[in-house]
């Protein structure tokens, strides 16, 4: 399959060709070092990979590439009953309705969330660039006033001769790509790892690539061939497509976000999220507090513990999050960023993942640990000694009043367990405090509680 899809030929035969489906693909990308002696492009079809790189992004965001501001009213064709018709900028980007797949309702985009009911563009693979642009041009999609000459030429050459048949490249099934991974890449090691680190996981305002790659293949290929908008990231539409196709691979097989470390930092993002990430809360109340109810002073109606609680059973008559548990973080990322919870522009893709993950699997029932009569953790302080005073008394000291910054933690443990049980936990939000969730029984940790209980409670 690879060999032959990187069979080439000129541009200019390609407009007027029959197999438009293949060399669509195959003229997008340079050829192959083997093939370097036998084909030489000239200058006019190497400027127009560049031109074709550029309309991918167009299609991608055009708003963000060309760096304009936003149409206010929604794109003309996109349906009132869509997902995103409340948000005019979402559609109008050209992969709102025709998908990544370039397949629109008879791909990825087939039902779902992302469903529209429009069809995709795969048909347009060798249709001349002037009728692309004519057809841009109409009232329908009323492009003639956003894009300027230049802009226009790019996107109708990237529809024209840019569109991958990802059904050739990509199994629909598995999603994996249809290439061999390689134990490494030197274009992955050399290109994409200053900016995404060597495993994939150094941005936190995306997901880990070797998710992203995963989850939606064909949106990576896409941003692969022809870089994202608006930013610096390379185009790899120059390198021929197997070694786009196996850099692909070998990104798929890339880690995912280490899951304990996600749920304790989003332990700690439930406690504390501000003192996390180190920024401040906003100053007005969260519109979503009850009316009337107060919080202590050094504390904000914006922490989600406020709200829920540290048993996660609700307070302040606002429901608790128990009934998340299990729920895919997806599901849950979608419910902090609603109008009601609005922490859509406080927190990035990382603390989104980390807070959802906690609340679908860092969940643990508190009574299990301790007395709702007595507020007294249900285990035994003379078996914690060991673990109080090598992993707790470091910092908090032999009586736990070390730390001038708190009251002394005896106190914590007696008034507030619940609070004590889930930093034991988690660890404390803008802190080196070690969570211990994974690393000692319940039972270990039930015996802390108690050895916390029965410390001085003043300094």
């Amino acid at each position: 399959m690879i060999k032959a899809l990187t069979n080439t030929g000129s541009i200019k035969s390609t407009l007027v060709g029959t197999a438009v489906v293949v060399t669509a693909l195959t003229l997008s990308i340079m050829p192959s070092h083997a093939q370097e002696k036998e084909q030489i492009r000239s200058q006019e079809d190497q400027k127009m990979v560049a031109s074709v790189a550029a309309g991918g992004r167009l299609y991608d965001n055009w708003i963000r590439e060309l760096a304009v501001k936003p149409p206010k009213k929604p794109h003309p064709l996109y349906p009132d009953e869509g997902r995103l018709a409340d948000q005019p900028l979402e559609t109008w980007r050209c992969v709102t309705c025709h998908g990544w797949d370039y397949l629109g309702d008879k791909g990825n985009f087939a039902k779902g969330d992302n469903f529209t009911g429009i069809k995709g563009i795969a048909g347009m693979i060798g249709t001349a660039p002037n009728k692309i642009k004519a057809k841009l041009k109409e009232p329908q999609h009323a492009y003639l006033d956003v894009f300027d000459d230049q802009a226009m030429e790019d996107i109708a050459n990237f529809v024209s001769i840019g569109l991958v048949p990802m059904d050739r490249v990509i199994d629909r099934t598995t999603g994996r790509a249809m290439a061999k991974a390689q134990p490494s890449s030197p274009y992955y090691s050399t290109i994409c790892v200053n900016c995404h680190g060597g495993d994939g996981r150094m941005m936190e305002t995306i997901p880990p690539l070797g998710d992203a790659a995963r989850n939606d293949p064909w949106q990576a290929l896409h941003k692969m061939l022809n870089g994202h908008p608006g930013d610096d990231m390379p185009a790899l539409r120059a390198f021929d497509v197997n070694t786009t196709l196996t850099t692909l691979a070998y990104v798929q097989a890339l880690p995912s976000r280490d899951t304990l470390y996600s749920i304790a930092r989003g332990g700690k993002l439930y406690d504390d999220w501000a003192a996390e990430i180190d920024t401040n809360y906003p100053k007005d109340k969260h519109k979503a507090f009850p009316k009337g109810k107060e919080i202590e002073a050094n504390s904000s109606t914006w922490r989600c513990i406020e709200c829920h609680g540290w048993d996660y059973k609700g307070a302040h008559g606002v429901r608790g999050i128990r009934n998340m548990i299990g729920s895919h973080p997806a599901t849950i990322i979608k419910v902090l960023k609603d109008d009601v919870h609005n922490l859509d522009h406080k927190l990035n893709y990382a603390d989104f993942y980390d807070l959802a993950v906690f609340v679908s699997r860092g969940q643990v029932d508190m009574n299990e640990y301790i007395d709702a009569r007595t507020r007294e953790a249900r285990g035994n302080p003379d078996r914690s000694t060991q673990y109080y005073l090598t992993l707790c008394a470091t910092c908090h000291g032999e009586e736990g009043r070390a730390i001038r910054t708190m009251p002394a933690i005896g106190r914590v443990a007696t008034d507030k367990p619940w609070q004590a049980l889930h930093k034991i936990l988690h660890g404390h939000p803008g802190d080196e405090m070690p969570a211990w969730q994974a690393t000692m029984t319940p039972a270990n940790i039930k015996d802390v509680l108690a050895k916390l209980q029965t410390l001085p409670k003043r300094k």
